[in-house]
């Protein structure tokens, strides 16, 4: 018999059960980074190698969290252990001059096609703020356009019609709404939120490039990943007609979709771009890129008065660009360079999943999509094709998304609830299969339960 969602994991989990109650008494959430909607019966993570996770309580998974994308080589691969290792022998933090940074920052010039110039900070949340404020800066405008369902970060300008905010207007011309109580209505009223692969959205930006600094936005979107490859150089036509500077927003897409990210996969170049997970090789990480002319209002003398006379920007941080973080990032980043295999490997592995388990979903009559590009992939449950992310926007599919990801969990996959699933290099055939095996278990033991 299949076992019941709210008995699901329970008793599985004593040493887990007993830490969260510990949570719940000192951490403003217990789930910050884990399942989003588990009050319950959360795995607490012992140990990781490879492609796998294990819990407190011995239980073994296959990882398809990968950290919610930094870990392209997997858990604790040996060449990023080896150059941490180094690293912390010789002092963890200095907020001083090191070479370790500037390594990382040449290797990230040479593989990023916008990149003339990097600045590091430690999330893709202080990338995406820093890249907006280097844009006001540079065009002397102060609004931000960005496209409805869009992730980029936790920021208040990032926060405005992102991916859980409730859907406002018109479908072609979104009205700007906060995600979260806490965002100033000023701040609302200098984001102008556009909708994805529309007409409307490029002739809003001609009628407002007067007041717009830069539009920004992914080149997989997170909340929609699917190839918007023609609408990506339609947008750099049309800002860069308009004056307006583009920014990539490449912290998923970043060392994933290839080497050289998401400008260079589709062979369109912006301004400026943001970087954050994988080229950080598992530690806190985040980067702004861009053309020496669109960065020129941070680009410093290196005189801290000379700097404040001329009005540049600060983008600083006390662990920004630490040894720990570049010589990990640099390691993980030569690694994907020497081994350009990797990708098609990684790519072959989602597609199989996908394939496989839509195989099944035909078969058997379910309406699960695994909707996806390269080596992410999201799950939706849905009758027909998306057009758009309005189109999986949908309370009962969030609710059956919620509750895949704790049926896959008790079938030895860790799967987080409503994200983004990826492969790593280290995943294995076997591992596929496991997953696909995990897929089709969650579903049948769900509808032996009516869920779907």
């Amino acid at each position: 018999m299949a076992p019941e969602i709210d008995s699901l994991n329970a008793g599985r989990l004593p040493k887990s059960g007993e830490i969260l109650d510990r949570a719940k008494q000192s951490l403003l959430s217990p789930i910050v980074t884990g399942p989003l909607r588990t009050p319950k019966n959360i795995p607490f993570i012992a140990k990781a190698q490879g492609s796998h996770v294990e819990d407190v309580d011995g239980h073994d998974y296959v990882d398809i969290t990968m950290a919610y994308g930094p870990l392209i080589l997997g858990h604790s691969h040996p060449v990023v252990v080896e150059a941490i290792e180094r690293a912390c022998r010789n002092g963890t933090v200095y907020a001083m001059a090191h070479e370790h940074e500037v390594r990382l920052a040449e290797l990230m010039i040479d593989a990023i096609p916008c990149a003339d110039r990097v600045a590091f900070c430690n999330s893709g949340t202080e990338a995406t703020l820093h890249a907006m404020r280097i844009a006001r800066a540079k065009t002397g405008r102060h609004k931000i356009a960005k496209f409805e369902g869009g992730y980029h970060g936790v920021h208040d300008y990032a926060l405005v019609s992102s991916m859980l905010s409730d859907p406002t207007g018109p479908a072609e011309q979104p009205v700007s709404v906060p995600e979260t109580p806490g965002i100033p209505q000023a701040v609302i009223d200098q984001v102008v939120t556009l909708s994805y692969g529309s007409q409307a959205a490029l002739d809003t930006i001609r009628e407002r490039a007067h007041e717009l600094a830069a539009v920004i936005i992914e080149p997989v979107p997170s909340s929609y990943p699917v190839d918007i490859g023609d609408y990506l150089r339609e947008l750099r036509r049309v800002t860069s007609e308009c004056g307006v500077l583009l920014i990539f927003d490449e912290v998923i897409t970043g060392f994933r979709l290839g080497y050289g990210g998401g400008q260079a996969h589709y062979d369109v170049t912006p301004d400026i771009a943001t970087y954050g997970k994988v080229m950080g090789g598992g530690l806190p990480v985040g980067a702004v890129a861009g053309t020496l002319d669109a960065m020129q209002p941070a680009v410093g003398t290196g005189d801290m008065i000379q700097d404040r006379i001329e009005g540049k920007l600060l983008l600083i941080g006390t662990f920004s660009g630490n040894p720990l973080t570049s010589c990990a990032g640099a390691a993980t980043l030569e690694y994907l360079r020497d081994h350009p295999e990797i990708y098609p490997r990684m790519e072959a592995m989602a597609s199989r999943i996908k394939d496989e388990v839509h195989a099944f979903c035909r078969e058997e009559g379910y309406d699960l999509r695994l909707i996806g590009l390269g080596s992410w992939f999201l799950p939706h449950f849905m009758e027909v094709e998306p057009k758009g992310p309005r189109d999986l926007r949908d309370t009962a599919s969030y609710l059956k998304g919620s509750a895949l990801g704790e049926y896959m969990r008790y079938h030895g996959v860790y799967a987080s609830d409503l994200h983004i699933a990826f492969v790593s290099a280290v995943h294995t055939n076997e591992d596929v299969d496991r997953i696909v095996g995990a897929f089709q278990a969650s579903l049948t033991d769900m509808r032996k339960e009516g869920i779907v």
